[in-house]
């Protein structure tokens, strides 16, 4: 998505903040209840593809009722998005923490009424092949895992997304694609195995330690998937406090999909994440390898600011990733901690390719 937004402005500004005190600070437990927080916000953004849109998001966080102080919050998002197009999203990522962490559920509900960028597939895509295609799915993703080992946690993934509506251009660049799915769409549904090895020492606003999470899911025609293979991530991360509230973050990322992947769950360049700069699902294809690295540092207050650069690339194979091109990006952001007792910030960033610039917002840090 170009930059060509009328968006957001001042509306971090406008977040609203409400929080029932619970028992004492000095207490060692806490009510799940009585601490809940909700923190949320207006969004209001401008796209020419979507025309005017407007929504809100909003973020609950609390502890289960006998959770320690120091134990991670679990928490709740929302978000909901409509524009003057017809289009709707609408977003509820989650993360359950109890038994001191020993037992984590962690997912997504969602539905997606919306349009997504198409541009063929590959690294060496080309910016002139710029199409958008619509689709309507909605999501669910589930994940429940144990702690085994101190700091290290093994479980079982289900994911679904029942795309249909599918609608493109005819004669267009997917159309004269061989990509899997875009006969129509399809179901999508992946039973997998994950394990976790985590010793950050914050979920929202980490300053130390590492994060890695390994994930293998298989689509299946006995789960009731429209399409069979195979898929393995692992996505590593470190933090590290320079000195005071100066953080350094980076981010490695590599993924894989097997034959068989229909082309909207295939691996792609352009998130609000890792790949910051690039336009929604610029370079598309089986396998992806990324690194990410940022610098996040206090300016006055509640307000904190970052920088951060990428590198990127997507291939056919595991193997095509040491040979591909590499795609870089880089930007900066702004934060605002909208919720100091938990870390939570808004999220402000803008990021550059080679091919322009794009903004983004949302609660919570990139990675």
């Amino acid at each position: 998505m170009k930059l060509q937004y009328v968006l957001f402005g001042s509306f971090f500004l406008l977040h609203f903040f409400t929080s029932v005190r619970g028992q004492q600070a000095d207490e060692t437990v806490r009510d799940s209840i009585k601490n809940f927080k909700l923190t949320a916000m207006p969004v209001l953004f401008y796209l020419p593809e979507t025309g005017l849109g407007y929504g809100g998001l909003g973020i609950g966080t609390f502890r289960f009722k006998g959770e320690p102080e120091e134990s991670y919050p679990s928490s709740v998002q929302l978000a909901v998005s409509y524009t003057s197009k017809n289009q709707l999203l609408i977003w509820a990522p989650y993360e359950l923490y109890w038994d001191n962490e020993k037992w984590r559920l962690f997912g997504e509900l969602g539905f997606y009424k919306y349009f997504y960028n198409f541009y063929g597939i590959g690294i060496d895509a080309q910016e002139e092949n710029f199409e958008t295609y619509e689709v309507d799915f909605p999501r669910l993703r589930m994940s429940v895992l144990r702690e085994i080992l101190p700091n290290f946690l093994v479980g079982a993934g289900y994911e679904l997304d029942i795309y249909y509506n599918l609608n493109f251009d005819v004669n267009g660049v997917l159309d004269r694609s061989s990509v899997e799915g875009k006969e129509g769409g399809g179901t999508i549904s992946n039973l997998g195995l994950l394990a976790v090895y985590d010793t950050r020492d914050h979920v929202f606003q980490p300053t130390k330690g590492f994060f890695v999470q390994a994930g293998a899911f298989t689509a299946m025609d006995v789960l009731g998937s429209s399409f069979s293979f195979s898929k393995f991530s692992l996505d590593t991360r470190y933090y590290e406090k320079i000195k005071g509230q100066h953080i350094l973050a980076g981010n490695f990322f590599v993924a894989h999909t097997g034959q068989g992947t229909p082309f909207f769950s295939l691996n792609y360049l352009g998130t609000n994440n890792r790949s910051r700069g690039f336009n929604d699902r610029r370079y598309l294809d089986n396998a992806e390898l990324s690194f990410a690295l940022e610098y996040r540092f206090p300016i006055s207050g509640r307000f904190g600011g970052v920088a951060f650069g990428s590198s990127g690339t997507v291939a056919g194979d595991f193997s095509g990733l040491f040979t591909s091109r590499y795609r870089n990006a880089f930007g900066a952001g702004l934060r605002y901690t909208i919720n100091k007792k938990d870390g939570i910030r808004i999220r402000v960033d803008y990021g550059m390719s080679e091919e322009g610039g794009n903004l983004y917002f949302t609660v919570r840090e990139a990675f």
